[in-house]
């Protein structure tokens, strides 16, 4: 018997970065349903809407190790909307 586990993604949103360009922000989502969002400059959470005490150590520590790429992901699409 083989058991299956949900897929946990961490993902930087189009959305957001056209609506607030000056927050960056990281959602998590699990099965595809948004869990919450952190903060990419602080790490800390904006929304909690369905995370355990593990999901947010694990997104924090996801967000931090990627931190520099995702900041400069963010600043390249925001410079691109505001061409």
């Amino acid at each position: 018997m083989q058991e299956s586990f949900g897929e946990t993604v961490l993902e930087l949103s189009k959305e957001d970065m056209r609506h607030n360009p000056k927050e960056p922000v990281v959602r998590m989502y699990d099965d595809d349903e948004l869990i919450g969002k952190f903060s990419l400059k602080t790490l800390e959470v904006i929304e909690n809407i369905d995370m355990a005490d593990y999901d947010i150590r694990f997104a924090q520590k996801e967000i931090k190790r990627n931190q520099s790429n995702w900041l400069e992901t963010w600043r390249d699409y925001v410079g691109i909307l505001n061409a």
